[in-house]
């Protein structure tokens, strides 16, 4: 027991002699006065952003493209900036502000991405398609709701850049078949 205890010590004796001739041999030649105070100062960290800005698309009814992409029954698709907590998933984030609906400041324009228990359940991208799937029902008042929604989800979706295709199902069905 003493020996090995005799040996460790002799061990950490000669390898701390070794790291400090080291260290003394890289300082070695640094004059005095050479390293300042500034350079020596950790810089402080960039803060972490709290919020990002993702767009949802809503409709300008009867507006013939004037607000925006002309869709459907002569309407106008109109991207709207919302501010929310920055996330890892933005895709998800921005679906679920055009779930919630069209506030007051956003006057005349409507949402038509609405139903019972309408969730986004999950988002997933690959190879620059993104795969939404949504629980609940969406409301259909007319044909003329299928192109509203249909492209409020799509253009909501393409802001993104990693997205070029999108595939939406609600519940089990694609969307076309859940909005026809």
């Amino acid at each position: 027991m003493r020996k090995t205890l005799a040996l460790t010590l002799l061990l950490i004796a000669v390898s701390s002699s070794v790291l400090t001739q080291t260290v003394a041999r890289r300082f070695k030649y640094i004059q005095p006065g050479a390293i300042s105070a500034k350079a020596l100062a950790v810089k402080e960290a960039t803060p972490i952003q709290k919020t990002q800005e993702v767009k949802v698309y809503l409709v300008a009814l009867n507006d013939a493209g004037k607000s925006g992409k002309k869709i459907g029954c002569d309407d106008s698709l109109v991207a709207v900036t919302r501010t929310i907590k920055a996330t890892g998933t933005p895709l998800k984030a921005a679906l679920r502000e055009l779930v919630a609906g069209a506030s007051e400041r956003d006057g005349e324009l409507g949402n038509y991405v609405f139903g019972p228990n309408l969730r986004v359940k999950s988002v997933s991208i690959s190879r620059g398609t993104a795969t939404i799937r949504f629980s609940g029902q969406i409301s259909v008042a007319g044909v003329c709701d299928m192109p509203r929604i249909t492209e409020q989800i799509d253009a909501t979706a393409k802001q993104f850049p990693n997205v070029k295709r999108v595939r939406v199902f609600v519940g089990k069905r694609t969307l076309s078949d859940a909005i026809s």
